[in-house]
């Protein structure tokens, strides 16, 4: 976002686990074939953007979500691929440097620099929550404002930047087209209009800032009249619903690379940006806009930009393979833990024997893991499984299958998970219907109709059956709620949620299934290690294929042969990949599309996984004997202090080292070898030092950390 058109502020706040609220409603697509651009750059129009993104959280480590680090970093490099932005026309605003008061001069910084002939841009990414009230001036119909949670907001509870602060930071900017986009939990809230009463000059007085910076400051001027802004509000949720990392803005960063120019003028404006994002976002949140400008506002410029995502990102290699072979992908995680326990029957007692037991869910090393086994006659089973989070599910005959889980199962550690099961309720009711062919409406012969009953205390049971030459199928079931799924070859499967049907009731559900398109074109490439160049032999490859006007989409996969090579037929359209394999780390949400008739090369290079360390304490604030004081804008220390290192996870809590060094001033003074990797430092000294955490695994691989403070006795 750089310069040109009449200004324009996007804020965009992506907050993962808590959110915004408030929508705005009747909202309706332009036509945006009728609008005019010739304007923009006839005249002295700057583009500026503020970009937050907190990710990183003090005291409580748990909550760091890295991928807002890593989409605010797409979103500036998307950006500065288009002339209208430059890098001096962008404040970037990072993890720990995420403070209430550093963003509160961000958007200081941004009032100086831009005027009434530019366009701004404001992208912060953070956790979110209602706040449970509403902070005067009463103006939320469900009597609660909403939050932004800073750098230190877990730590101390009043550092956060709520929606009405933020709309009185955006109300100082001279900009004539605002957007705010806000990509977070309940963010449907963010869309309060520009213009309410501004008459009281303390009203935000009583909230406290991190570095005691005054709030009277930002509010000079205050009750002074500003003229109306044409802002736009972009939100990731609805402000009743949750929103989640990776769920909103790689569409949005995909929107503005090029894909939501939808008449095809070069030009990606704000109201494009969010109707392209809107229906990729339905599997579980849903965006809405509010839009407050007068016409289109323009964000990209496509014309002049310096190279296109895929030119930037893929190397294409004009060799010739055949598909490999789809092969069974194998984890070498260590089985030391067991899963064990009883299943009863609920009511009398007794063992149930030769009951199914099914365990599945991930090690720790995020590596998808399953086992199976029955039990025995005690009713007893048990199995080695490596450590990892687990569902555990149990089938028997004549009974209702039950689920229980997620279970955290640590190393060389016996996990109990006993099961009381209920017997099946009577099938009393029949479900039946007719499954034809969407565009013939032929019957379709040999449809798998699979059925999920639904009970208490998550109990369950399945049922299935296969339609007949005429289309038809039958099955009988009990009272209650039912799931139905239809899934025939070459076709796309559809669904039927909350079904009720009564006892002794007849009930008729029919489907029309559409036909999947050809797949007449070829994906494949090569997947390496990035670190040494070597092939990496059987990666998983998942692609999902989507097609946002049907709602319809599949996934396929395969994995790679001893060359690092895959290769697999899918259908023309639009496409998002998905590699695993075990010590590499991949993301890459973003779109690709194959052509008909043709072969799109992806090669990808992994970045193999490796311990990863940060220092927990102390952080930039100031301590007296070991006690946290107050956030500081450095570290300074008065008496002894703890130092704790975190290790962060692979995928859920915390993670493990073989040993942690602890440093000052490149002074070797400690070594830690098990949890909690902490080292007290009551050495009395006065001045300047460096504190440096080095953590290891058990492969020798490390990582390290370290802060300056400043140290009084």
């Amino acid at each position: 976002m750089k310069k040109i058109l009449p200004i324009m502020i996007v804020l965009i706040l992506t907050l993962s686990g808590f959110g915004a609220v408030a929508l705005n409603s009747d909202i309706k697509e332009p036509n945006f074939e009728t609008l005019d651009f010739e304007h923009i750059g006839d005249r002295d129009t700057e583009y500026w953007a503020l970009l937050v993104a907190v990710g990183v959280y003090a005291d409580d480590p748990q909550q760091n979500r890295p991928l807002m680090l890593e989409e605010v970093d797409d979103l500036y490099d998307v950006l500065l691929d288009s002339p209208w932005w430059s890098e001096d026309h962008i404040k970037v605003i990072k993890g720990e440097d995420a403070t209430v008061s550093n963003i509160v001069m961000g958007l200081r910084w941004l009032d100086r620099m831009e005027d009434s002939d530019d366009f701004s841009l404001v992208y912060i990414t953070t956790h979110g929550s209602p706040l449970s009230f509403d902070i005067p001036p009463f103006d939320e119909d469900d009597g609660t404002d909403e939050i932004l949670v800073s750098y230190w907001g877990f730590a101390y509870p009043s550092l956060f930047i709520w929606d009405d602060e933020l709309n009185v930071l955006l109300n100082r900017l001279e900009s004539q087209g605002v957007c705010l986009i806000v990509d977070s939990c309940f963010a449907g809230g963010f869309n309060d209009p520009p213009d309410w009463n501004r008459t009281q000059r303390n009203l935000f007085s009583s909230i406290r800032y991190d570095n005691k910076m005054s709030s009277t400051e930002w509010m000079e001027g205050f009750a002074e009249d500003v003229r109306g802004q044409g802002r736009v509000v972009l939100m990731a949720s609805c402000e009743d619903e949750y929103s989640y990392s990776g769920g909103f803005a790689p569409y949005l960063i995909d929107g503005l690379r090029g894909f939501a120019d939808s008449n095809k003028d070069d030009i990606i404006t704000a109201e494009e940006t969010f109707f392209y994002t809107e229906p990729r976002t339905y599997y579980r949140q849903h965006p809405t806009m509010y839009d407050g400008y007068e016409g289109e506002l323009p964000l990209i410029d496509l014309s002049g930009r310096l190279q296109s995502y895929d030119e930037a990102n893929e190397e294409q290699k004009n060799i010739e393979k055949e598909p490999n072979r789809l092969q069974m992908y194998s984890g070498d995680s260590s089985e030391n833990s067991i899963a064990c326990g009883y299943v009863k029957d609920v009511d009398t007692g007794d063992p149930i024997e030769d009951a199914f037991i099914y365990l599945r869910g991930r090690d720790n090393q995020w590596e998808f893991y399953e086992n199976d086994t029955n039990t025995d006659s005690f009713g007893f089973y048990s199995m080695n499984i490596p450590s990892g989070r687990y569902r555990i599910t149990v089938y028997a005959d004549e009974y209702l299958n039950e689920e229980s889980g997620p279970h955290e199962i640590d190393e060389n550690e016996m996990a109990w998970v006993n099961f009381s099961l209920s017997p099946r309720p009577p099938e009393n009711s029949v479900i039946c219907g007719i499954i034809t062919d969407e565009e013939t409406g032929n019957p379709i012969n040999g449809v798998n109709i699979s059925l999920l009953w639904q009970g208490g205390q998550d109990q369950f049971y399945r049922n299935d059956t296969i339609s007949d030459h005429t289309g038809f199928y039958y099955m009988n079931v009990a009272a209650g709620e039912i799931e139905l799924e239809a899934e025939a070859s070459g076709y796309f499967r559809e669904y039927l949620d909350d079904v009720a049907i009564d006892e002794f009731e007849t009930l008729w559900m029919n489907f029309s299934l559409f036909p999947r398109p050809p797949e007449n074109s070829v994906i494949c490439g090569i997947i390496t290690d990035e670190g040494t160049g070597s092939p990496i032999n059987n990666a998983r490859v998942t692609f999902e294929w989507i097609d946002v006007n049907t709602g319809h989409e599949y996934q396929k996969d395969t994995h790679t042969d001893s060359s690092g090579f895959y290769s697999m037929n899918i259908a023309a359209g639009e496409l998002y990949l998905d590699i695993r394999e075990q010590g590499y780390e991949y993301y890459d949400p973003y779109r690709r599309d194959s052509e008909e008739n043709k072969t799109l090369w992806v090669n990808v290079s992994l970045k193999e996984e490796t311990i990863e360390v940060d220092i927990a304490k102390p952080l930039r604030a100031f301590y007296i004997n070991n006690n946290r004081i107050m956030p500081f804008n450095k570290a300074r220390i008065i008496g002894e202090i703890e130092i704790e290192a975190y290790i962060p996870g692979s995928w859920y809590g915390q993670g493990d080292a073989d040993k942690v060094e602890f440093y000052i001033d490149d002074d070797l003074k400690a070594t830690v070898t098990s949890e909690p990797f902490n080292w007290t430092w009551n050495e009395k000294t006065i001045g300047r030092h460096t504190i440096k955490i080095v953590a290891y695994d058990d492969e020798g691989n490390s990582a390290s950390d370290e802060i300056e403070v400043w140290k009084f006795l």
